[in-house]
């Protein structure tokens, strides 16, 4: 099995959120010693000014504390997805690519996982929501419901993920086309945070997990619709890679 590795492009992002929030738990203990400091002083403004600069920065914090969870999340479920490809047993030449870029004409979107070989084309989506994830296939929001030990819970939308597979579905199956390739491309979702529940109407052609061993054993046992030759598994393969280094 070829794996091809690219880059999550929101790392680097990860790790200077990461820094900054390191600097700003450390900055306002220095501005609240030195706010103390010159409270002894008649310069009341001086005093306020740093008084606002302190709230300031635990706004801040607590802005990119919620951009870092979101991040985070993102790079664990990936994570998480990279431990599954070790126990997946296609036989025959097969192709693994994670944090794919794909690209047709206008179209463009990022596929965590493509796998590729004689078995067919197969994408996976992860998340990794936690809660309870209630949706029908057709609805443009699921709903997200969580509840927290305090007895506190909150709901918010998320936009279905099937939305994004179908848009990923249709860019490698026109690229595919484009080379006289008409390939059926399988997809499934993949919820990788064990304190997730999940309350989905969903179809035959798509399809939802939240049991590792459950995605696993789709994979590895999935019936396609149309066996690829060694040959096309070949071209498809070298078609990808040439589009993801063309950008």
């Amino acid at each position: 099995m070829q794996i091809y590795k690219n880059k999550n492009p929101y790392y680097r992002t990860l790790m200077v959120l990461s820094v900054s929030r390191i600097l700003l738990c450390v900055l306002p203990v220095f501005v609240l010693v030195f706010l103390l400091w010159r409270m002894k002083s008649k310069d009341f403004l001086e005093a306020a000014l740093f008084a606002v600069l302190l709230v300031g920065i635990i706004i801040t914090y607590a802005a990119l504390s919620r951009r870092y969870r979101i991040l985070l999340s993102g790079h664990n479920g990936e994570r998480a997805l990279l431990k599954i490809i070790k126990q997946i047993h296609w036989h025959g030449e097969t192709a693994v690519f994670t944090n794919l870029p794909v690209f047709h004409k206008k179209n463009h979107s990022e596929i965590d996982m493509l796998l590729v070989g004689e078995r067919g084309i197969l994408i996976i989506e992860v998340k990794n929501h936690s809660g309870v994830i209630i949706g029908e296939e057709n609805d443009d929001f699921w709903v997200q419901r969580k509840k927290f030990r305090e007895g506190k819970s909150i709901q918010k939308k998320m936009i279905n993920p099937v939305i994004q597979l179908r848009r990923q579905r249709g860019i490698i199956k026109n690229l595919l086309r484009d080379y006289n390739l008409d390939v059926w491309v399988e997809n499934a979702l993949f919820f990788s945070n064990p304190n997730v529940r999940l309350r989905l109407s969903l179809g035959k052609s798509n399809r939802a997990f939240s049991d590792k061993d459950e995605l696993i054993h789709f994979i590895n046992f999935q019936k396609p619709k149309k066996q690829l030759t060694k040959e096309q598994v070949r071209v498809i393969i070298d078609i990808i890679r040439e589009m993801s280094d063309s950008h």
